[in-house]
């Protein structure tokens, strides 16, 4: 690596440890249908856009098939690095970026103003109540003491109060069903 891009890239690591937790973003999974940007430091023509397969996968130049299903960007980079270091490259410096996410949605119905999908915002968690508030918020039939997140692995109850704690936040999943029960007005 040539000193002046090295410098660069230690400036970079840097000024992100210096960054303070909140403004560094949620180590977000790769996902089936995101769009993922490679590059290799000074192989120009090896850089490349990839769709994830629904199975998680990407075909890349010399080491076919890669599974990066619910990998973070870190350990992307690390596989590949990994596989084109062992026959292809010698230290070949690796990096990978979401170009364009997959939508994810949870779905919230009942005492909502705009029941339906709600699109879970890639570059960081949302918790029941913000997926209730991008759904117009309750309707004044709403009762609040009765909220259910329904998932695979089964439904659990909430009131309003309990999740405007920040102890009691619950980040949505996708294809999540959150519902507003209605009250007894």
């Amino acid at each position: 690596m040539k000193p002046i891009a090295l410098l660069k890239t230690l400036l970079v690591a840097a000024l992100v440890t210096l960054l303070p937790a909140s403004a560094q973003t949620v180590a977000r999974k790769i996902l089936p249908n995101d769009v993922l940007l490679i590059r290799v430091l000074n192989e120009p023509d090896m850089m490349a856009e990839k769709k994830v397969s629904a199975e998680g996968k990407i075909d890349y130049f010399f080491i076919g098939e890669v599974d990066l299903n619910d990998k973070s960007i870190a350990e992307a980079q690390k596989i590949i690095r990994d596989k084109l270091d062992a026959d292809y490259l010698v230290n070949p410096q690796v990096y990978v970026e979401v170009k364009q996410a997959a939508l994810q949605y949870v779905t919230v119905t009942g005492q909502v103003n705009r029941p339906g999908r709600v699109e879970i915002p890639p570059d960081h968690e949302m918790d029941v109540i913000e997926a209730i508030g991008a759904a117009g918020d309750f309707t004044r039939y709403a009762k609040k003491s009765r909220i259910e997140v329904r998932r695979k692995d089964g439904t659990k109850r909430y009131t309003y109060d309990q999740l405007k704690t920040p102890e009691g936040r619950v980040i949505v999943m996708p294809e999540d069903v959150i519902w507003v029960d209605e009250s007894n007005i």
